[in-house]
């Protein structure tokens, strides 16, 4: 077990919990005749869709995913989502061979179950234009794997996927702040004041989205489970006993998670308890309550956010001034091949006559493949600061 779950642990256990679920589902007899009316459950696609789900988020996870929106719509896109880049991914940039030239031709049913969102951006009122699932030139891919699925609705495989990674983030993700004594487990399961001053602020956070919650319910029942499971947990001395007791913590409380949903006919495919659904919601709050809106991090990301909106202008102008120069050779090679992609792919009508907007898509689009240490490295190198060798690797593809 690494020290810190990383994205890469993280997407891992989202696809092992999306097929545990799915499977559970499908093996379940009485789920036989909605299973049937949903047109079939997907393991594979379920599985295929955790693992993809976290493929477009940029550097700086949300934070990257904010400032790039911003740029994108400003220079006439339909901005920045990590949900919309990861199918973008799938049914655009990458290639499964020399004979696909867009995308991994992957089934339609996978497709299905990445789309957490199921609509672009302006087509669900208010709450599309911070949320959806696909950019307008992917719009021919995104309809045809939606397959004549209501409008709003959602395949099964995608509502298992949504549930899983809620799961993953509210459990294991919370794990490492737990492990390195950020979130005191132990004060909010036997100190109410500390309780209470968490929940009151949680509940206000979430009362807006799950209106026919009873919170009152809900935080009677979160703080039943921290006593039950953290009252006498010796958190903080980080032994194996403490360690092993932590991880049968979190198996106990995945399990009841996953045990807890069931499927029913609707547009809304996997059916959570409310008061389930709101002690996940919980226990995602503490990592915001405690870790994220901590100051400590907060400059940290008032820092990577501006240095994503550098990347971009300074990434954007020199685009637009090697083509002018006719001296793209001595851009990024990805950078290169991504403005190639936006000349040729099926949805480039989308971008009109504007050039400049097909620049930023390509533009975005490099930024997102990034690791953070490459958009570090990559500031560095664009504003003469830090030392870098000619020999770095990762530039030349």
């Amino acid at each position: 077990m690494p020290l810190f779950h990383t994205r890469l642990t993280h997407t891992l256990k989202v696809q092992q919990l999306s097929r545990r679920m799915a499977e559970h589902l499908k093996r379940d007899p009485s789920n036989k005749s909605v299973i049937k009316s949903l047109g079939g459950l997907d393991v594979g696609a379920a599985e295929s869709a955790g693992l993809a789900h976290d493929l477009g988020h940029p550097p700086f996870g949300h934070v990257g995913e904010t400032a790039l929106n911003e740029r994108c719509y400003k220079a006439g896109l339909d901005g920045f989502e990590g949900n919309a880049q990861t199918f973008r991914i799938l049914a655009t940039l990458s290639r499964r061979g020399e004979n696909t030239p867009f995308g991994l031709d992957l089934s339609d049913a996978t497709l299905r179950a990445v789309i957490k969102y199921p609509w672009l951006r302006g087509e669900a009122g208010d709450a599309s234009l911070k949320k959806w699932n696909a950019y307008g030139t992917e719009r021919e891919a995104f309809l045809r794997a939606r397959g004549g699925l209501p409008d709003g609705a959602r395949s099964a495989e995608a509502a298992i996927m949504d549930w899983a990674d809620d799961i993953t983030y509210a459990i294991h993700d919370l794990e490492d702040f737990i492990r390195a004594g950020r979130v005191p487990m132990v004060a909010l399961a036997t100190v109410e004041l500390e309780r209470e001053a968490f929940t009151t602020r949680a509940v206000s956070r979430l009362r807006k989205k799950y209106k026919d919650t009873d919170w009152d319910t809900a935080v009677k029942r979160f703080g039943d489970v921290l006593t039950l499971e953290f009252a006498q947990f010796n958190i903080h001395n980080g032994t194996a006993d403490d360690l092993a007791r932590l991880r049968s913590v979190c198996s106990r409380l995945i399990n009841s998670y996953v045990s807890a949903i069931r499927l029913v006919e609707g547009p809304e495919p996997i059916e959570i308890p409310p008061l389930v659904r709101a002690e996940v919601e919980l226990f995602k709050q503490l990592t915001w309550h405690y870790v994220i809106h901590d100051p400590a991090l907060a400059t940290l990301q008032e820092g990577q956010a501006e240095l994503l909106r550098c990347l971009f202008d300074r990434l954007t102008k020199w685009l637009d001034d090697a083509i002018a120069a006719k001296e793209e050779f001595r851009l990024p090679k990805r950078l290169y091949d991504l403005w190639m992609v936006t000349e040729t792919e099926p949805g480039r009508s989308e971008f009109g006559v504007n050039e400049h907007v097909r620049r930023a898509r390509a533009v975005a689009d490099y930024i997102a493949s990034l690791t953070e240490t490459q958009a570090i490295d990559l500031y560095e190198r664009l504003t003469g600061t830090g030392a870098h060798s000619v020999l770095d690797p990762w530039l030349a593809y």
